[in-house]
């Protein structure tokens, strides 16, 4: 019984973009409670102004976030769309990576909180790789169990998915020269993920 069970379920790749999609909107929304302004209420332009100006690291925090939920929105959206069917281990591997989308909120609030700690950015850095890795996983056992049509467009995804995972691990690494430095480098890995679809590619 427990075999037939586990060919049937989680065949339905349409649930697993529903569910997806559902995570990623939820999680994309929890990101904005924390921009919040901090302290009493302002009476004055002076006062307001001051307050924007300390909201500075939540809503720099709020917008890499945003943009990476996006990314790998994308990602896995493309790769489910080239599947024909799912099974049940991709239906678990989508659930792990979605684990880390939820968690993705908890990072951003703790790395807004503390800019100038390297664990930190770490922390960050380190859902920013269980992303990776299970959006990893989906793509491998996906080819491997033969479960799309075009086995050969998921090498487009997995070098693109390789080549973000590096520079994200290459950017963390510079907290250690400084914090604030890794997060910059962050901020240009993900912009550089923003608008490398419109630069001009040599062919």
């Amino acid at each position: 019984m427990t075999s037939q069970y586990n060919e049937l379920s989680g065949q339905n790749v349409g649930r697993l973009q529903t569910l997806a999609d559902g995570v990623f909107a939820v999680a994309m929304t929890l990101l904005v409670l924390d921009l919040r302004l901090p302290g009493a209420e302002a009476t004055t332009n002076g006062e307001l102004w001051d307050q924007l100006h300390e909201l500075g690291p939540q809503f720099a925090a709020y917008l890499l976030s945003f943009t990476m939920l996006g990314t790998f929105w994308l990602a896995q959206h493309t790769f489910l769309e080239r599947c024909r069917r799912s099974d049940r281990t991709l239906a678990w591997a989508t659930l792990i990576f979605l684990f880390f989308v939820s968690t993705l909120p908890f990072a951003a609030s703790t790395l807004a909180e503390h800019t100038d700690l390297t664990l930190a950015v770490l922390l960050y850095w380190a859902n920013l790789l269980g992303l990776g890795a299970t959006l990893g996983w989906q793509i491998w056992h996906a080819d491997r169990a033969g479960l799309v049509a075009d086995p050969d467009q998921l090498s487009l995804v997995r070098r693109r998915l390789l080549l973000a995972q590096s520079l994200y691990a290459v950017a963390a690494a510079l907290s250690f020269l400084s914090p604030v430095a890794g997060i910059a480098g962050l901020a240009l890995v993900q912009l550089f993920f923003i608008v490398s679809p419109r630069l001009p590619v040599r062919t």
